[in-house]
């Protein structure tokens, strides 16, 4: 009788009360820190944000002139002799040519280097919020196995009790054998369920570690337990334009308007470029004592787009029908995000359902299983493995709404990386 008075103790003692409400999140601080590393770190990060350096990098040279030509030669050097007084024509030649787009071709060529550099910058922010969500969600899916390693630790302990218990009351001649047996196999089944757990941890570890660019076997500390969940945040969210907010939606936007700016400067091609040289040749006196004037002079040439309908004009249709197809992804991107996004807000609120389902039901249900388990174990009308079931309940439950909040917040954060407003808490 002692000992099955101490053993009700321990449970009354360590029973976690039904319908817990959490309103501090003490995983934000440890949270922004594993993101701050991320973000630092991470090199697929990295390699956007150097593509994105060098686009800009490219701006400028985009509206340049191309490079001059310089010409140096000699003129109508007589071979018989190769002397510069022999003749008249012989000299020493410098010239210069620079050709010159026609007017709007360098605007337009900036222009699309400008589009370049913003599409490689909105890569490089639909990567950082890639980069954000897969964090959260590795974290809180170590949230989820903490808990279950806490649970299932608990209950070890007090399944080890449960395995001394019947073992005394089988000695002592008040017990049976197969509670002993149950016992001991539900003891071993805790036993595999911490190594299985443990492996899980280990891989979700690696898988951290390797978005914060460390070394896979780098500890990641034991996640807090409480957690909060927002519904005005998701509101706020639901009502954020995306295509303004999206990176993605973004790149889609830049890569068309340097489309359309493509097909201006392929219209473009139907004027010529002007091409502009100077030329300066150096005489000397001749034998006879003729005085050798030096020469100087300047042309002006023009491409003449003489195959225009085979040429520029099936470029400008090219460009038409490029232009078209990114519209199309466009509309593709736009109406994937859109449904994207219903889907998710139906998680978001059917999580918050299961939340409210578990705290304010199926926990308070299975904690009142399990006070009618402790009192009718104490007048011998449960048998103790009825007990253990009730137990076992209750801590499955918790769990399960542990992971509900985790669910929840993995959700949040897809949410979040869907409507482009992407936070590092």
């Amino acid at each position: 009788m002692k000992i099955r008075k101490n053993l009700i103790f321990s449970i009354l003692c360590i029973i976690v009360p039904a319908g817990v409400v959490f309103a501090q999140d003490t995983n934000t601080e440890q949270l922004s820190g594993l993101i701050e590393q991320a973000l630092n770190n991470n090199p697929m990060l990295k390699a956007e944000n150097y593509k994105y350096e060098a686009a800009e990098e490219a701006v400028p040279g985009a509206g340049a002139l191309p490079d001059p030509q310089f010409t140096f030669g000699l003129m109508n050097m007589p071979v018989n002799s190769f002397e510069f007084n022999q003749e008249p024509m012989t000299g020493k030649l410098v010239s210069v040519v620079q050709m010159f787009p026609f007017p709007g071709k360098l605007g337009l060529a900036t222009d699309i280097a400008e589009y370049n550099a913003k599409i490689a910058r909105y890569k490089s922010l639909e990567t950082r919020n890639y980069i954000i969500t897969r964090v959260k969600t590795v974290y809180y899916n170590l949230y989820t196995i903490d808990r279950a390693i806490e649970t299932v630790k608990t209950n070890r302990e007090f399944m080890r009790q449960f395995v001394t218990i019947a073992e005394t009351k089988y000695t002592t001649g008040t017990g049976l054998q197969q509670d002993v047996l149950r016992s001991q196999l539900e003891l071993s089944k805790l036993e595999d369920d911490l190594i299985l757990w443990g492996q899980k941890r280990k891989a979700a570890e690696a898988l951290l570690n390797s978005l914060l660019n460390r070394d896979p076997d780098t500890p990641v500390p034991v996640t807090a337990k409480e957690i909060v969940f927002y519904n005005e945040y998701v509101t706020e969210l639901n009502n954020i334009n995306i295509e303004q907010t999206r990176p993605l939606a973004r790149v889609w936007q830049e890569m068309l308007n340097k489309a359309e700016s493509s097909i201006k400067l392929a219209k473009k091609d139907y004027w010529p470029n002007f091409t502009l040289g100077a030329s300066y040749s150096q005489r000397d006196n001749l034998k006879s004592g003729m005085v050798m004037y030096d020469f100087f002079s300047a042309t002006v040439s023009l491409n003449v787009p003489l195959y225009m309908g085979r040429k520029q004009k099936t470029k400008v249709r090219e460009k038409e029908i490029n232009r078209n197809s990114v519209y199309s992804e466009y509309e593709n991107i736009i109406n994937q995000i859109k449904a994207d996004k219903t889907s998710i807000l139906a998680e978001l609120d059917m999580t918050k359902k299961r939340i409210q389902l578990y705290e304010g039901g199926i926990l308070l249900q299975a904690q009142q299983s399990l006070d009618a388990a402790v009192t009718g174990y104490q007048v011998n009308k449960v048998d103790f493995l009825t007990l253990i079931n009730n137990w076992t309940m209750l801590q499955n439950y918790q769990l399960q709404l542990y992971k509900a909040y985790a669910d929840y917040r993995k959700s949040l954060a897809e949410f979040e990386q869907i409507v482009g407003r992407v936070g590092i808490q």
